[in-house]
């Protein structure tokens, strides 16, 4: 039986159901916001398992606690070993303190695509790892990284809609986004609005995560893609294991094309504004 150490006990880790992982990524899903605004190289999803058993120990819980068993096999499956948990090491009114005193790589610590598979859909495993993708992707814009994050929903929605709006009969939804996406640029929205930004998390939910908007030929090169941000994305959607195969195969045969240099320019369908420009102050 799969074990992990706390504080040098041996805890023993029991088979969840599903639900109780889904419904954990459900509460762990806004404290990434947060998680987020820390140094990419100290920003690790491990620490957000690791605070609520911490938390929940505080208060008397117990070990064999279904919500508490499926924090530990979050930080089971990050690679974590040992750990300690202490609510202050100088016994005053401090901050508590949680240190992983051994961990090993492992695919979802990694961001491997391999961690979201079948057995690790089925069991609810997979979903820690789609959160680590969430707080480490990254969209290259014109051959520039940038952060995603997580935008406000009304914002993703606004987003989608004007796309949608734009869609070409039964296209793809990831060109309409796309064409969306280079019409805000062109229009002189930046990277730093949020327009700009939610357009960077639509794409990458899609897969996309590299495009170059080619000045004045009013097309748009597809330069990446990623099968972990969209199986990630689809899965914290809810999308079970066939659909999420389907999802890796789309992603997989864009991958192809870029490969073979088969880019699919993308021609603006009109001129008219998307979106105005937001003043900051």
């Amino acid at each position: 039986m799969p074990n992990i150490i706390i504080n040098q006990e041996s805890v023993s880790l029991v088979d969840q159901e599903r639900v109780t992982f889904q419904r954990f990524a459900e509460l762990s899903f806004p404290q990434c916001v947060t998680l987020l605004g820390i140094p990419r190289e100290r920003r690790f999803i491990s620490m957000l398992p690791a605070s609520y058993v911490l938390k929940r120990r505080e208060d008397g819980v117990d070990w064999d606690d279904p919500m508490v068993q499926v924090a530990l096999w979050n930080l089971h499956d990050l690679g974590v070993v040992e750990m300690s948990l202490a609510a202050d090491p100088e016994g005053g009114d401090g901050d508590p303190q949680i240190r992983f005193d051994r961990a090993e790589a492992t695919d979802m610590a990694l961001g491997r695509d391999s961690s979201i598979n079948f057995s690790t859909v089925k069991s609810g495993r997979a979903f820690i790892a789609a959160l680590n993708n969430v707080v480490h992707r990254s969209f290259f814009f014109n051959g520039v990284e940038h952060e995603i994050g997580i935008q406000p929903r009304p914002e993703i929605e606004k987003i989608a809609e004007l796309s949608l709006q734009g869609r070409k009969n039964e296209e793809g939804l990831i060109f309409a986004i796309s064409r969306t996406f280079a019409k805000m640029v062109q229009q002189g929205l930046t990277v730093e609005d949020i327009e700009v930004k939610s357009g960077m998390e639509l794409l990458a939910n899609l897969g996309c995560i590299g495009i170059s908007v080619v000045p004045n030929e009013g097309r748009i090169v597809f330069n990446s893609f990623s099968i972990m941000s969209a199986m990630s994305s689809g899965l914290l959607q809810g999308l079970n294991w066939d659909n999420l195969k389907k999802v890796k195969g789309s992603v997989q045969m864009m991958i192809d094309q870029i490969e073979t240099r088969a880019e699919t320019p993308i021609v603006q369908q009109s001129n008219r504004p998307v979106a105005k420009r937001r003043r900051r102050d």
